[in-house]
């Protein structure tokens, strides 16, 4: 009976061990590639802080993927099938690696979790910019650029389009020398266009993420690409 008892105690103790073992939480620090396991016969699911604006998966013939919520469930259609996946929520792009395993090794959730990281008080400075491009019937018009004593800088922005219709982060992309570098948080007024009006817009940079002393060039990718560039950070005006 004993030996009964001891042996129902490890199969419970086992499994328990073995479902912590599928749930992780990733502190995922800027343009960073998350690897996630998945299995044939298994719902995985990555739990983001915001709710995704929209979700982009490399091959949509080897992967279902679905999202409610903060929830992003991905389920393999193909055994040993691999694809790169992009998150989008209105504050950050997660970058996910889809890799199709065994069973045993696959993980069931995984929290994505935004780095702890120290608030920046510093006072922004503005400096008046105007540079403006259209891609089809949206323009999108930068208005300021700030800088703080800080880490951050900030970039505001108007949007606007000749018809109703929705705005899609995914759209506003950063590069400096042909290199995409990574937009730390992008905020919108709304994501919902109205004809011949104006949305709001703040992007906010790190500058560890950016080369201060390279203009950077924000396009607009929709069915082609526009783009603007604006004068290095070293040479905007503190006044």
């Amino acid at each position: 009976m004993r030996h009964i008892l001891l042996c129902v105690v490890f199969f419970f103790v086992s499994i328990a061990y073995s479902f912590e073992n599928r749930v992780r939480y990733i502190e995922v620090q800027t343009d960073q590639i998350v690897t996630v396991k998945t299995a044939i016969g298994i719902a995985t699911i990555i739990q983001v802080p915001d709710s995704p604006n929209s979700v982009v998966v490399g091959d949509q013939s080897a992967f279902k993927v679905e999202y409610l919520d903060r929830a992003i469930t991905i389920k393999p259609l193909i055994g040993g099938a691999k694809s790169n996946l992009y998150i989008y929520t209105e504050w950050k792009r997660y970058n996910v690696q889809l890799i199709t395993g065994a069973e045993v090794s696959a993980d069931y959730v995984v929290y994505l979790q935004n780095p702890k990281k120290r608030q920046d008080g510093s006072a922004i400075v503005w400096s008046s910019v105007s540079k403006k491009l259209t891609n089809d019937d949206v323009t999108f018009e930068m208005t300021r650029v700030g800088k703080t004593s800080g880490e951050f800088l900030f970039v505001e922005f108007l949007i606007s389009s000749k018809q109703n219709g929705p705005i899609v982060p995914s759209w506003i992309w950063l590069t400096q020398g042909g290199v995409t570098k990574p937009i730390n948080k992008l905020i919108f007024s709304t994501l919902t266009m109205k004809k011949g009006e104006f949305v709001k817009g703040v992007i906010q940079l790190a500058k560890e993420d950016i080369d201060l002393n390279a203009h950077l060039r924000f396009e607009l990718r929709r069915k082609t690409i526009s783009y603007l560039t604006i004068a290095k950070v070293s040479s905007w005006k503190t006044q």
